[in-house]
């Protein structure tokens, strides 16, 4: 069994995370709160179900909201690979196993593909940590011994913990010399209550002997109190017989007149029946003559009616007409919508014709080119138009924007042109320069700076008044833009569209708040600076105590000069690229021209087409087109309503010639198509009347010819029956009939009154029998008396042994009272049943312990050895031969280890570091003697960190070794452990998280270290 691919959906902290791959032996290296522990946990929890709340362990639920629990991949020998899936649900979670042929189990599959193991059992053989290794340092060299010989046996100390949790109890309860356990007290107890209830039992014998005479008075009691009840009964008895014994003499009486009556022949119920008879004939020789009577009426009635002959011949045509009302009434209201729909059309025709301002004929409209191509035709020339319209705006932004651009770059360079110093007075100013002792220079100097001075409150006086008319013009324009976009805010907060409000309200603060923000530095202030650092100069100048010396000021002048020189030839050149621009501009709008005059040809041919004028490039085609296409179908329906009409009225005159044609053969002259139907309706109704009417005569007529024959037949029977009942009493007539009936009576009521008799008789419950008996034995009054005397002299003698037995009990209840018998008896009956309680508690204890006891030497006879002699190579190859043999003491309960040198000791004598090396090889031979045909994987956590270096290495030598037969996972932190594994056999859970995709996190095997960026970028570092 192998654990190929764990994938983690979310566990602790691990989400998202698989460990795909898993070898023979896996090694699973982190630091301290790596995830260690954690995988640990999610491998029993998908094989054995999530930890209970209840339970003491954590359930490590993530923390992030992810989905709690996980996949795990198991290889098997018997299933191949399968897929265990388990999540949130149930206490354990809801687990899916996915087999490779596609079956799907659940809980009950995966317990029959773990054998029936669950988790503790798991972990006490197959799953070991430095907790099993580190309870060996707790315990006493006692318990030492014990504690290997239990993780041998069934992998942990449960046994021994067991053995010892029951031989306490078993000592709490009870020990053969001791005096606290409680069976001891209790027996204790007991033998001193039994000592006090024998020495109280002799004071009780007189109480023995009243006990005696009280049960003989009861006894006598009885006997007497048996005699009174059969005294009682047969008082009864006789008092009920001397009730009914008139009766019984009556009974008699009544027998013997019922025999002297001679038996009659009599019908049951004769003489009623008779009667009834009689009562039944009389009426219905009166009916049958009634019956007679009225069919000869009804033969006079039929020969009197008589329907037209024309109507019965052509009766389903005339129904046929009649019906068609309906049918016509709906073709006039046809015929009159479709002429309403005539009108209408004509009506829509003429509003179009009002719009278009053409009247032509419906044949010309008709034949106009509205086709689909031309529709196509018109939606591209509005197209066309549309964007024609578009691109002159753009093209008028352009001009205005590169005309604006044009303008600014010409009023730059004539600034900047009007500051450079003229090409005579800069050539003075450079020989002056050269000149550094000439007086004149300073007077020169002055000179240029007044013209330059001068010249520039000229430009800032025309500036102002520019900068004036353009403030006003902006103002203007701004403040239009910004009441527009104010009143579409308004407006879209009215028609609800409040988004677009805020918006274009937004954008209106916006501008107007820019206007203040974002107000560049304009010509205007630039002409001030300049001006004002020209009369700054020319003070300097005329200064003497800020003079520099005149050189310096030359200098200064012309490297002024050579800057504005330069800005200048820097001005120029852009002032040509907008030239050059803004002639394009004009050019594109020669080509815009160019389109639109041919746009502009298009549209006159195809309203020239349709016979419409052309008033300009304002005209909307679709509209246009849109119109003559509704004025064209608008003939069409209205030539669709006249062709309807028409159909429509062949179909009403069709269908009404009919009906007058048959009002005229039954001699009707209707006016209208209504009238003839309503005359045929009358005429049909009343022959339908008379045919109704007759067929009701002749119905009548047959059902009372069949009434008058079944009272025929009815008189028959009764007349039969009459004769039946005269044979049945053997007569000839109703008077012998009469006079047997009136016997046949007569002996029917004594029956009843010798049957009402009996009955009364059988109320008093007694057998016939017994009545028989006492009337032989002559009861009578007598009788009775003598057995009243009986039962109270009975009664008396009852009184007086009641009296007797009343005065025992007062005696025996007197004793009781003065004694103490009875309560030690009572606490003696009482302790001895708790005793019993309480031993048979020790004896469920002492039963388990020796099952317990019985179970473990089994194993030690039968599986021990085998577990100890694999136990035996593995402890020889960790300790390098120095120990080669592990032997169980006499006694079965401990263990020894063989030096090399022939030395034996206890376990509890050798090192703690050789004693966890014996319990790694006992925890290994046990489970390989476990489920061999299909071996559960080996899960360890850091177990041989007290081993030295060489004992470490040959332990993880026997994990190579013992992995070739089963798959070991072993997890540790400790560095210098991985030396002794190749890179592929580990897995390094400091390494970053690899992303297969925006689902699944792999951790890879360990080949280099890794980092992750944030745009799942993998950076080896080196």
């Amino acid at each position: 069994m192998i654990i190929k691919d764990l994938h983690v959906y979310g566990y602790g902290k691990l989400e998202n995370q698989r460990f795909p791959e898993l070898g023979q032996l896996q090694v699973f290296f982190g630091e301290n709160e790596s995830g260690k522990s954690t995988i640990m946990s999610f491998i029993h929890s998908m094989l054995f179900g999530f930890p209970t709340k209840v339970q003491n362990e954590p359930r490590y639920e993530p923390k992030m909201h992810a989905k709690y629990g996980g996949r795990l991949s198991l290889i098997t020998k018997n299933d191949g690979e399968i897929v265990i899936e388990r999540v949130k649900g149930k206490a354990t979670g809801d687990v899916k196993l996915t087999f490779e042929d596609g079956r799907v189990g659940g809980e009950e599959e995966l317990n029959e593909i773990l054998h029936g193991v669950d988790k503790n059992y798991y972990q006490a053989i197959f799953s070991f940590d430095l907790q099993g290794l580190q309870g060996l340092h707790t315990l006493s060299e006692g318990t030492m011994s014990k504690y290997l010989l239990s993780a041998g046996l069934i992998g942990n100390d449960k046994l021994l913990e067991g053995e010892t949790k029951l031989q306490r109890e078993l000592d709490l309860r009870f020990k053969p010399s001791g005096q606290k356990p409680l069976l001891n007290v209790r027996l204790k107890e007991l033998k001193e209550l039994q000592k006090k209830v024998k020495a109280s039992e002799e004071e009780q014998q007189s109480y023995t002997a009243l006990l005696q005479e009280e049960a003989k008075l009861k006894k006598e009691l009885s006997k007497v109190t048996i005699e009174i009840q059969e005294i009682e009964e047969d008082l009864v008895n006789v008092s009920t017989f001397l009730r009914i014994k008139p009766l019984v003499e009556e009974q008699r009486e009544l027998e013997t007149e019922i025999s002297e009556i001679p038996d009659v022949s009599f019908p049951v119920d004769g003489l009623k029946r008779l009667e009834q008879f009689q009562a039944v004939g009389m009426p219905m020789k009166a009916q049958l003559a009634a019956l007679t009577e009225k069919v000869d009426k009804l033969e006079v009635k039929l020969t009197e009616i008589e329907i037209n002959p024309f109507i019965k011949e052509h009766k389903e045509q005339i129904e046929h007409a009649i019906d068609q009302g309906t049918l016509l009434e709906k073709l006039e209201l046809d015929i009159r919508k479709a002429e309403h729909e005539r009108l209408l059309e004509e009506k829509n025709i003429e509003k179009v014709k009002q719009e278009l301002f053409l009247d032509v004929s419906d044949d010309e409209i008709r034949k106009l080119d509205i086709s689909t191509f031309m529709k196509e035709k018109v939606k591209r020339a509005e197209r066309e138009k549309h964007q024609l319209q578009n691109n002159k705006k753009q093209l008028d932004e352009k001009y205005g924007l590169q005309k604006d651009s044009l303008e600014t770059t010409e009023s730059r360079l004539k600034e900047i042109k009007a500051q450079l110093l003229p090409d005579e007075k800069r050539i003075e100013l450079e020989s002056l320069y050269n000149k550094q002792n000439n007086i004149e220079f300073e007077a020169a100097q002055t000179l240029i700076l007044d013209e330059q001075i001068l010249e520039l409150e000229k430009q800032l006086a025309l500036q102002r008044k520019k900068e004036a008319h353009n403030r006003k013009r902006s103002l203007i324009m701004n403040g239009s833009l910004i009441v527009l976009l104010c009143l579409g805010a308004i407006g879209s907060y009215f028609s609800e569209q409040i988004l677009l409000g805020i918006i274009l309200l937004a954008m209106a603060v916006l501008f107007a708040v820019s206007r203040h923000l974002f107000k560049g530095e304009d010509i205007l202030s630039g002409y001030i600076r300049q001006l004002d650092e020209m009369k700054r100069k020319r003070a300097a100048i005329g200064s003497e105590t800020n003079r520099v010396s005149e050189g310096e000021s030359m200098g200064r002048l012309l490297e002024l000069d050579q800057r504005l020189q330069r800005r200048f030839e820097s001005e120029k050149f852009k002032y040509e690229e907008r030239e050059e621009a803004f002639e394009s501009t004009i050019q594109e709008y020669a080509t815009w021209e160019a389109s639109r005059d041919r746009l502009d040809k298009e549209v006159r041919s195809i309203l020239s087409g349709w016979g419409l004028s052309y008033p300009g490039m304002e005209i909307n085609l679709e509209s246009v087109f849109e119109l003559l296409e509704k004025w064209k179908e608008a003939v069409d329906r209205k030539y669709e309503a006249i062709k309807m009409h028409n159909f429509l009225h062949a179909e009403f005159e069709g269908k009404s010639k009919a009906l007058f044609h048959f009002a005229h053969r039954l001699d009707f002259e209707p006016s209208t198509w209504r009238e003839a139907i309503g005359l045929l309706k009358r005429e049909m109704n009343k022959a339908v009347e008379f045919s109704v009417q007759l067929i009701q005569w002749m119905q009548e007529r047959s059902h009372l010819a069949n009434e008058i024959e079944q009272l025929t037949m009815e008189k028959g029977y009764l007349d039969a029956e009459m004769e039946k009942l005269f044979k049945l009493a053997k007569v000839k007539d109703e008077e012998e009939f009469r006079q047997d009936a009136a016997l046949s009576e007569k002996k029917i009521a004594l029956q009843k009154q010798l049957d009402l008799i009996t009955i009364q008789i059988g109320q008093s419950r007694m057998l016939p029998e017994q009545i028989q008996t006492y009337l032989k034995q002559g009861i009578n009054t007598y009788t009775f008396e003598n057995s009243e005397r009986k039962r109270k002299d009975s009664v008396k003698v009852k009184s007086l042994l009641l009296e007797k037995q009343a005065d025992a009990k007062h005696k025996i209840k007197q004793l009781e009272v003065s004694g103490i018998y009875d309560d030690l008896l009572h606490r003696f009956y009482e302790e001895k049943a708790a005793f019993n309680e309480e031993a048979k508690e020790w004896a469920k204890l002492a039963i388990a312990k020796s099952l317990l006891n019985k179970t473990l030497d089994r194993y030690k006879r039968e599986r021990l050895p085998k577990v100890i002699a694999d136990a035996e190579r593995h402890f020889s190859f960790l300790t390098n031969g120095s120990y080669h043999k592990i032997i169980l003491d006499q006694s079965g309960e401990g263990i020894w280890v063989q030096r090399s040198d022939g030395l034996s000791f206890r376990v509890e004598e050798v090192s703690r570091g050789t004693a966890e090396q014996i319990y790694v090889s006992l925890r290994l031979a046990l489970a390989d003697h476990t489920f061999e045909n299909d071996p559960f994987p080996l899960i360890i956590d850091d177990s041989f960190v007290n081993f030295d270096a060489e004992r470490t290495k040959r332990m993880l030598e026997l994990l190579k070794k013992v992995s070739e037969k089963r798959q070991i996972l072993f997890f540790t932190c400790h560095r210098y452990i991985m030396e002794y594994f190749s890179e592929n056999q580990v897995i390094r859970l400091s390494s970053p998280v690899l992303r297969q995709d925006m689902n699944d996190l792999i951790i890879p095997k360990y080949n280099g270290l890794l980092t992750i960026n944030k745009e799942s970028e993998v950076i080896e570092n080196e």
